[in-house]
């Protein structure tokens, strides 16, 4: 059987060799801007969540290094499959959420959708936040908001 590139929880690290990066707000937000030439420009580009291209490349440009997504996005996402996973397949998607949807023994429901969406998109390269990060990030949230997540 062919292995599958599901590159969550392996112990290394995902590793990028980008010049500048660009890292891409929200398609609504930038309607209008008409800068998507200049954004393919840069090495690297960065987008948040499940924030299309298609359509808006005018504005937000077509290429995508990684797709970070929240636990709540990857649904989002996984609604048109082919577009993010088959079509966008140089992709890096980077997944981050508690460790209750992200857990790899069955349970964790986030998990068990990226490694479905994995199986069926073998070029897919998802990697997903370990335990011991989140932690680290809840803890940098709440000392700047003074807030839980």
């Amino acid at each position: 059987m062919e292995e599958v590139n599901f590159l969550c929880y392996t112990i290394k690290p995902l590793q990028l060799d980008c010049g500048l990066c660009a890292i891409v707000s929200n398609s609504g937000q930038m309607i209008g801007q008409k800068v998507g030439d200049e954004i393919d420009q840069y090495s690297c580009i960065w987008r948040m969540n499940n924030a299309p291209t298609k359509g808006y490349t005018e504005d937000v440009g077509k290429r995508t290094t990684v797709r970070v997504v929240s636990h709540t996005s990857v649904p989002l996402l996984l609604k048109d499959p082919k577009y993010f996973f088959k079509e966008a397949n140089n992709t890096i998607y980077v997944i981050w959420g508690p460790f209750r949807n992200m857990r790899d023994d069955g349970k964790g429901i986030i998990y068990n959708m990226l490694k479905r969406t994995a199986e069926s998109y073998r070029s897919a390269k998802i990697y997903i936040t370990t335990e011991l990060r989140m932690k680290h990030c809840d803890h940098m949230f709440k000392e700047e908001t003074g807030r839980d997540r």
